[in-house]
């Protein structure tokens, strides 16, 4: 699954400009950054969502990692969700829902993970998802060596680094 995804994503690349990903080499390493954050997560979600998905880092790749898992894949830019959507059907995911909207335009509803990378700040994040959060909820967010000022006033949080990645990793509805 992974070989067809780098090569399509490499194919639409050329034309379409989804990610600064250009070689089959970057492309494994965003494939294998999106995948670490499940040695932290220590819940089976039953439903997650990924906020700002773009060419599938880390949504759609932990989509294909979760099949057991629904996915909310959220993206707001047309060239990047006629991307989602083809791969989802040339790889058959029926665990997979891309939404072509900004998370603030989505009516809420409660999912058990949240994930996002680079995005936007993480306080701004949270206030734009916290009516999808639930107790248990955990977010899953991809950051670089700035998240520990992005993290004052927060509670339960780990932070795990690898390389320069840094992954935020956010208990439940009261950590802020």
């Amino acid at each position: 699954m992974n070989e067809l995804f780098v090569e399509k994503l490499l194919e639409w690349n050329q034309i379409h400009n989804l990610t600064g990903a250009t070689t089959k080499q970057q492309i494994q390493k965003n494939i294998e950054d999106s995948l670490k954050a499940l040695e932290y997560i220590e819940v089976k979600p039953k439903a997650a969502m990924d906020i700002g998905t773009g060419a599938g880092f880390p949504g759609l790749i932990l989509a294909m990692a979760m099949p057991k898992t629904k996915w909310y894949l959220i993206e707001p830019r047309n060239k990047r969700v006629a991307f989602l959507n083809y791969i989802k059907s040339l790889l058959d995911l029926k665990n997979v829902e891309i939404i072509q909207k900004r998370v603030e335009e989505i009516k809420p509803f409660k999912v058990d993970l949240i994930t996002s990378r680079a995005v936007m700040k993480t306080k701004d994040l949270l206030q734009l998802v916290k009516e999808f959060i639930k107790d248990d909820t955990i977010l899953a967010l991809y950051k670089g060596k700035n998240v520990e000022d992005e993290v004052k006033g927060l509670k339960n949080y780990q932070i795990y680094q690898n390389g320069k990645r840094r992954y935020l990793i956010i208990k439940g509805e009261d950590a802020f």
